[in-house]
């Protein structure tokens, strides 16, 4: 798997496309969060690291009370 480009601010998806992230993200730090891409890639953002599930997830996810 390839790493994933990511700073502070965002990442980059495998399609090339910069996600910054959104605001709720730095105060959940500590919380791990599932993201997807427009592309539909989904992503788990988590002190400061992203990674790429592989398939989607079968848990509740945190983001989910955030509305997305």
């Amino acid at each position: 798997m390839a790493n994933i480009e990511h700073d502070d601010t965002g990442f980059t998806c495998e399609c090339g496309l910069r996600n910054e992230y959104p605001g709720y993200v730095q105060a959940h730090w500590s919380v791990r969060l599932s993201y997807s891409c427009a592309c539909q890639r989904q992503y788990i953002l988590y002190r400061g690291t992203v990674v790429k599930t592989s398939r989607e997830s079968a848990e509740i996810s945190d983001s989910e009370a955030f509305g997305d």
